[in-house]
């Protein structure tokens, strides 16, 4: 039986990828849960320990039994090549199809091996395109349930989320998290396209914070307003939510935000007037996201759109991540900009 170590089950999920990153989780066992701690099987507890504390997570040596995992195979050794990869969002499987790739039908022959080897998946869909002004994905059905609407868990948090009808990607659980981490006590936070409220609801989480949480999509708004009152009692701070184009924010809200998170990464850059208008009087911090080629490109994107809105004072770009990858080619990028307004 290997060592164990307990964490917060609201740190789960970071303290399993730092372990992970740190080749100190025993993968050959599940974790187990006793109360409101995660009990963690490890290689090495003092190692372990010493890792999560480092990185800021409580962490208690303990000691438990744990399930041997069964590991379930990959497409590929079960006969699958060529296929993109997949994600997980709560129990439904979604493929991105790949441009040259493989056809429905062998997608479909994948999602049935898929749905076998992993029981808890539930619903497999084939992604064939993010469309329109509401970022709704085109969806083919590929096995399990005809559904779409399912619960997504990240640390600690649930979202209920329609990947018909709204933007979701679960690749950006750790994302929402580092925001949510670099955020102050008492801030004003603008999220301007908030999808389903990641960045928001993890903010609040965290911090006793004040956040708006903005989506031109109705069905993403909705979802966003539920999933701040399923987390009522995890938030430290407050969420409210709004149904509204990014264009006409200035018109609805106050100059008063401290942060304000722009994750379009293909439109961001076409709504940094309003972003700057919305800042409050000693300037703001904007999370800045570019779909782009690298982090100079992006970081250079930021300045230009920021340096041409006339209300602009004082514009700085900080520093730039690779948030995920987009394309051989292209990722997402988070730029960070200091903005002070210049007011009439």
């Amino acid at each position: 039986m290997p060592e164990c170590v307990a964490v917060r089950t609201v740190d789960g999920e970071r303290a399993i990828r730092l372990l992970r990153a740190a080749g100190l989780l025993d993968t050959g066992f599940k974790p187990a849960r006793s109360g409101e701690r995660l009990m963690l099987p490890v290689e090495n507890a003092e190692l372990a320990l010493e890792a999560l504390r480092s990185s800021g997570l409580e962490a208690w040596q303990c000691r438990a039994s744990f399930e041997p995992r069964r590991r379930p195979r990959g497409l590929r050794s079960l006969g699958f090549e060529g296929l993109s990869g997949y994600s997980l969002v709560g129990d439904i499987a979604v493929f991105s199809r790949r441009e040259g790739g493989p056809g429905v039908e062998e997608y479909r022959r994948a999602a049935e091996a898929l749905m076998r080897e992993q029981p808890r998946v539930r619903a497999v869909y084939l992604k064939e395109a993010t469309v329109g002004e509401l970022r709704v994905q085109r969806l083919v059905h590929l096995a399990g349930e005809k559904r779409t609407w399912t619960v997504h868990r990240e640390f600690g948090l649930e979202f209920e989320v329609d990947i018909a009808r709204a933007y979701f990607n679960p690749r950006l659980a750790n994302e929402h998290r580092l925001v949510a981490e670099s955020v102050g006590e008492g801030e004003r936070v603008l999220d301007m396209f908030s999808g389903v409220g990641g960045f928001s609801i993890h903010t609040a989480s965290l911090r006793s914070v004040s956040v708006v949480a903005s989506d031109i999509n109705p069905h993403a708004a909705l979802l966003a307003a539920r999933n701040a009152r399923r987390n009522r009692r995890r938030l430290r701070g407050r969420v409210s939510v709004l149904r509204a184009d990014a264009a006409l924010l200035p018109r609805i809200l106050q100059p008063v935000f401290t942060t304000i998170i722009m994750n379009h990464p293909t439109a961001s850059h076409m709504f940094a007037w309003e972003a700057c208008r919305l800042a409050g009087s000693g300037g703001a911090r904007v999370l800045f996201y570019r779909l782009s080629e690298s982090c100079p490109q992006a970081a250079e994107d930021a300045l230009q759109a920021f340096t041409r809105a006339p209300c602009c004072r004082r514009v700085e770009v900080g520093w730039c991540r690779r948030v995920l990858e987009y394309s051989p080619s292209a990722a997402v990028y988070r730029v960070e900009v200091a903005v002070e307004p210049g007011r009439v």
